[in-house]
């Protein structure tokens, strides 16, 4: 340790560190009182500073900021303020030196992470007091650099171009900047990403602030103001924006993890290639520009960022999307697709395919006619989507180019080479009669396959007996739906569902069983097939053979369903000889179907944008449900939505089709949204409540069963409703209350006033003033199902939670420190409440129980505008945030805590937590909501005693005994009244009684099929 600052000071040792220096001309030129008070004598400076100058926050030289260091750190105010130091200063030299960072200037932590050789004990053993001992005398000079926005070679480049003498740096650029700063000479830009001449321009009032705050440039003043967040640091960074694009960061922003967003977009954003602005995409930026790419991969710049400000702005190089994209015509696209295909051919020479095979999984058929190159890019695309065993099946129709020696580019494969031209649909069914595997694949040699295509048909057409045939996602070359699934009109016509739509859109993502889907790619049970005899001969040569192969499949009893997870990229049209012919033989096609098949047209809707709806899905019976809630419900907000999803998931497993409805916009990731929902949901994750009376109007009376959740939800929606006109027709509503927000509210009142002055009857009136509207109410608890039957509501029922047991194995030794999991979704959550009374109330009771208190690791779903910097310095708590896997957290912690003074419904996180087998310290009000016993499957404690909360979370982490006793009684508990099937059948009692219930309103049904019935 070094001795204090006073003594160092004074001292003349050559060997003490560069930053322990007391610069007397320069204090006395900074500082007016000091210079007053000692009469300019530079003689007397130290002995006033020592005596007085260190009171008034005064710095011993230019190297050391004491505003800046005590503004860093308020916990040494406190120290100087108890006599244990006399300044900042004072600390930094006895300790500070050896972590924090002593200017504005230089990063102690940057400094330590950019250089590896950085460490105190490598330091140590060279003889330097710290990391800014060895800036100051070695590392200025190597060009390292110690602050995300000094750069030392561009500030040399800088001097240079100043045209200042080489021996300007001879002090080093970090010590030359400060220097030419102080002695008035203008400022030098010090970085690529910081602009003082812009900064200065474009924000005013700096330059007033500048000589009010003693700044001595822009530069500090950027870094030293009080509100960061108000401040640009050039034109091409929005701090405002960058917050709230990327929540994650904002929140640790408020944390103190960084001053500002702009600190994390340098150090990291720039090379996630984060957006720095609206109008700035990096990752288009280099998509675009392979100089950019180039110059980043050969060392010249450091990041996107970088190079777009030091050279893409100059050289016009474009950094965002146009207002519009540019249309991709398909003529362009198809042409690509061919190259593609042409360019392949090369390396398919080379390789032979293999299809050789013993017992095939999958038979695929596929007739040729010219187009070798489509064919091979379509084989090697088979080959590559599927590594079991494949028997396939190519018939050639007599082609005339390179087709007619394919066996020289394939293995294993049956090939029949037709003497003749046949035709499609014979030369299909020369195909279907060879396959031997379970399954055939009908197959078009204008196509690529998506990821996982044929294992994807495969598992579908398993899942069930009845179903015949699976089709998918069919795309043309140009991106653009063909079809996600057939429809068959009341005339004979057909239209690919959602044609021109983007693949991504809710519509097309989710499994429905369909009229028909086309012979691009259709894969059909073999026995069921080859027992119709293939494609029906009446249609020779080509076209709606597969519609009336799905019809007859239908008819005969199976399902033909459309899976999205199969996709398939479709040269449409690119085997066909013209589209005239290909015209006239639909035209036919049709003719013929139509003949065939008059009883089942008879069924089918009239052909007009309306009735889409109503024909995209086969399953006339199948009851639908359109679920209502705040946000799409994804597992890792909490807050009800787990049980939430846990519902939309259990309806679609009872085989309803349920289509979800966020009021408010939300996560739109896709990847996220579409892996925690079963694949026979439709997740509208692109609307919200300002969509809602169109949709409704759109879709009137598709479904049979509005499912809303949330009391509050009802309210806002009910307006909508009865303009529509949903009350006035057939479809039921269900209101799952999830919680009842009166008990909420009465909770709260009751933390606030002895006796509050809060009505639960007027509360309940407020809150179920559209109750009446609903054919069945639910609650999570027996507690509200009463308290809602007290309040004169008949139709009530119990929908509870859903989490079967799954422990953890760790033991009770092995574990430490405390856990809470839970949402903070708004400024008035019971979450953070509960979170500012443990560390207000709770953490300092248990300071008489632990001599090492243990850590509260607080885990879930924050709102990006949830201030927590309150507890950013608190040693006691860690603020973790969301995560992906919570279950590492249920493995290493010891005691789960839930200190929830005020809340409605029933703690999902309560019941996570025993089934991970996680004992826990609840309050009362969380235990009667559970009906758990104190001292059986939990530990309580009152809302208004946080002495005794404490002393039971130092009962049950010091009691191995009462620890075990506690885990096994909630696992019980879970196992006889959580189990999956249980809330499953629940579920399914409610919709029943719901759909057997008699209709508050009257009113036409769906349309009518009949031609008649709709204009």
């Amino acid at each position: 340790m070094l001795p204090p600052a006073t003594e160092l000071l004074k001292s003349a040792h050559i060997s003490k560190p560069a930053w322990a220096v007391f610069d007397a001309a320069w204090y006395l030129a900074r500082y007016e009182e000091a210079r007053l008070a000692c009469e300019g004598d530079s003689a007397v400076a130290l002995t006033y500073y020592l005596s007085q100058g260190y009171k008034l926050r005064h710095s011993p030289s230019r190297f050391f900021d004491e505003v800046f260091y005590c503004d860093q750190n308020p916990d040494i105010v406190e120290l100087i303020k108890a006599g244990a130091y006399q300044s900042g200063f004072d600390h930094f030299c006895q300790h500070g030196h050896r972590l924090l960072s002593p200017h504005w200037l230089f990063d102690d932590h940057f400094y330590s992470r950019l250089y590896e050789d950085m460490s105190l004990e490598n330091l140590d053993q060279h003889g330097f007091s710290g990391r800014y001992d060895h800036y100051l005398r070695s590392g200025q000079f190597e060009n390292r650099c110690a602050h995300y926005l000094f750069d030392p070679v561009f500030y040399r480049q800088k001097i240079a171009e100043a045209a200042q003498p080489d021996s300007a740096l001879e002090q080093g650029p970090y010590t030359h900047y400060l220097d030419h700063l102080l002695n008035g000479g203008p400022e030098i830009q010090p970085s690529i990403y910081f602009d003082p001449q812009w900064f200065v321009d474009h924000h005013a009032g700096v330059r007033v602030s500048l000589v009010k705050q003693g700044h001595i440039s822009a530069l500090q003043h950027y870094l030293c103001n009080p509100n960061p967040d108000l401040y640009n640091p050039v034109a091409e960074f929005f701090e405002a924006y960058y917050r709230e694009s990327n929540p994650d960061i904002k929140n640790a922003v408020l944390m103190g993890d960084f001053r500002c967003g702009y600190e994390h977009f340098v150090k990291f954003g720039a090379f996630e290639l984060r957006k720095p602005s609206p109008d700035i995409d990096l990752v288009y930026y280099l998509d675009m520009n392979p100089k950019a790419r180039d110059d980043l991969n050969t060392g010249l710049v450091r990041d996107a960022f970088a190079h777009l400000r030091s050279i893409g702005l100059s050289e016009k190089l474009i950094f965002k999307k146009p207002e519009t994209d540019l249309a991709i015509t398909e003529a362009a696209a198809k042409r690509l697709f061919v190259t593609k295909a042409v360019n392949q051919l090369p390396n398919l020479a080379r390789l032979k395919l293999n299809f050789t095979y013993s017992a095939p999984d999958i038979s695929v058929v596929i007739v040729l006619f010219n187009r070798f190159e489509l064919t091979m890019l379509s084989l090697s695309s088979l080959r590559n989507n599927f590594s079991g065993e494949i028997e396939l099946i190519i018939i050639d129709n007599f082609s005339d180019d390179q087709t007619k020696m394919i066996h020289r580019f394939i293995e294993g494969a049956v090939i029949k080479r037709l003497p003749e031209n046949i035709g499609f649909l014979d030369a299909a069914n020369i195909g279907i009669q060879l396959t031997t595997a379970p399954i055939t694949l009908l197959l078009n040699n204008d196509i690529e396959l998506g990821y996982g295509a044929i294992k994807a048909a495969i598992a579908r057409l398993q899942s069930a007996p009845d179903i015949g045939a699976v089709g998918g996602k069919i795309l043309r070359s140009h991106g653009l739906l063909q079809e996600a699934g057939s429809i068959i009109w009341n005339d004979g016509s057909t239209s690919g569902y959602m044609r021109d739509g983007e693949s991504t859109t809710p519509e097309v993502n989710f499994i429905r069983q369909v009229d028909f889907c086309s012979g691009v790619f259709l894969a059909c049970k073999t026995a069921s097939i080859k027992s119709l005899g293939g494609f029906d001969p009446d249609y020779s040569p080509s076209y709606y053979e597969d519609v009336d192969l799905c019809v007859r499949l239908s008819l005969a009893g199976d399902r033909i369903i459309y899976d999205p997870a199969i996709l398939v990229h479709h040269l449409e049209y690119g085997s066909a000889a013209s589209s005239e012919a290909t015209a006239a033989l639909m035209r036919r096609g049709q003719k013929i179907f139509a003949s065939k098949h008059q009883k089942l047209l008879a069924s089918k809707y009239v052909r007009n944008d309306q009735n889409i709806v109503y024909a995209r899905a086969a399953s006339a019976n199948q009851k639908k449900i359109l679920f209502i809630e705040d946000k799409i419900p994804l597992r890792h907000l909490g807050s009800g939505f787990v049980r939430s999803n846990d519902v939309v998931n259990a309806i679609a497993s009872l085989g309803y089709e349920v289509s979800v409805f966020p009021l408010n916009q939300g996560s739109r990731d896709v990847s996220e949204i579409y892996s925690q929902f079963s694949d026979s949901v439709e997740v509208l994750y692109n609307s919200d409540i300002n969509r809602l009376q169109a949709f409704l109007s759109e879709r009137l009376n598709y479904y049979d069963i509005i499912w809303v959740t949330r009391t509050h939800n009802l309210t806002r929606i009910m307006p909508i409703l009865e303009v529509v006109g949903i009350l006035r027709h057939k479809i039921k509503l269900i209101l799952d209350t999830e919680a009842i927000s009166a008990t909420r509210q009465a909770a709260r009142y009751s933390l606030e006033a002895p006796e509050p002055m809060f009505n639960m009857d007027a509360a309940l009136v407020r809150e179920l003033s559209f109750i009446d509207h609903c054919h069945e109410v639910l609650t999570v608890s027996k507690i509200e199902a009463n308290l809602l039957k007290r309040a004169g509501v008949a139709n009530v029922s119990v929908l509870g939670t859903m989490k079967p047991p799954s422990p953890t194995s760790t033991g009770f030794s092995e574990r430490r420190d405390l856990l809470f999991v839970a949402s903070i979704h708004d400024e008035d959550s019971p979450t953070l409440d509960a979170l500012h009374w443990f560390r207000s109330k709770i953490a300092p009771a248990l300071a008489e129980y632990f001599e090492v208190q243990p850590i509260l690791n607080f885990v879930g779903y924050i709102a990006p505008d949830i201030d927590l910097s309150a507890f950013s310095g608190d040693p006691n708590i860690r603020i973790h945030g969301a995560v992906a896997d919570l279950r590492p957290y249920y493995e290493v912690c010891r005691v789960f805590i839930a200190p929830t003074r005020f809340a409605a419904g029933t703690p999902y996180k309560i019941y996570e937590t025993a089934s991970f087998g996680l004992p826990s310290v609840v309050t009362d009000l969380l235990a009667t909501q559970l009906g758990w016993q104190n001292g059986d499957e939990v530990l309580s404690a009152p809302v208004a005693a946080p002495a005794v909360f404490a002393r039971r979370i130092a009962e049950l982490y010091n009691d191995e005994i009462l620890w075990t006793k506690i885990r096994n009684a909630s696992l019980r508990r879970l196992q006889v009244e959580n189990t999956q099937e249980a809330f499953v059948d629940a579920l399914k009692a409610v919709i029943d009684r719901v759909c057997g219930a008699k209709s508050l309103g009257s009113g036409k049904g769906r349309p009518s099929r009949k031609p008649v019935a709709v204009r």
